[in-house]
């Protein structure tokens, strides 16, 4: 019966029965050293849960050469951001600058022409203006002024409406079946 109890007996446990049958500071000293030992065990076990999961990260590229065409790099002071094509709600030109929009509503510089970026983008990409162009694909509403021209509405965090001129008119047209 003996043998049966001691194989549930741990070392946590020999320490209790030590801290019960010691009384006074030595009691108190043994408490103390088994909540230490079990707070760096614990801790010990944690870190190395967390070196096995970066391990894993490390394992596998966020980015792999097939997934790099979906992302178009721009500079941010020293470093550069990829952003997904799916996340760019449209580039704007003005002052002999051009603006990338993304859906959260951040704008980064873009170091090109609004010509090259429309060539360089895939064909979700369209010219509304002379000054913008749009992902068709983040289109949330169409509204249709009294001077023939179309805003048009973009899916984003914050509101964000973009004008189409006339001479754009048609792309609209043809692509909301209007």
């Amino acid at each position: 019966m003996n043998t049966i109890l001691l194989g549930f007996i741990g070392p946590q446990e020999i320490i209790i029965i030590l801290i019960l049958l010691v009384p006074g500071f030595l009691g108190v000293l043994l408490l103390v050293l088994l909540i230490r030992y079990l707070i760096r065990k614990n801790k010990a076990s944690k870190n190395v849960e967390q070196r096995e999961g970066q391990i894993k990260n490390q394992q596998e590229p966020l980015i792999t050469e097939e997934k790099i065409k979906e992302y178009y790099p721009v500079k941010e002071g020293n470093k550069i951001t990829l952003i997904r094509f799916d996340e760019i709600v449209d580039l704007s030109a003005g002052n002999n600058f051009v603006f990338l929009t993304d859906v959260t509503g951040k704008e980064y510089l873009v170091d090109s022409t609004l010509a090259d970026l429309e060539q360089k983008f895939p064909e979700e990409f369209i010219r509304i203006h002379k000054s913008t162009v749009v992902n068709k694909n983040l289109i949330h509403e169409v509204k249709k002024l009294g001077n023939g021209r179309f805003d048009l509405v973009m899916k984003s965090e914050k509101e964000r409406v973009v004008s189409c001129s006339k001479s754009y008119n048609e792309k609209i047209r043809d692509l909301i079946d209007f």
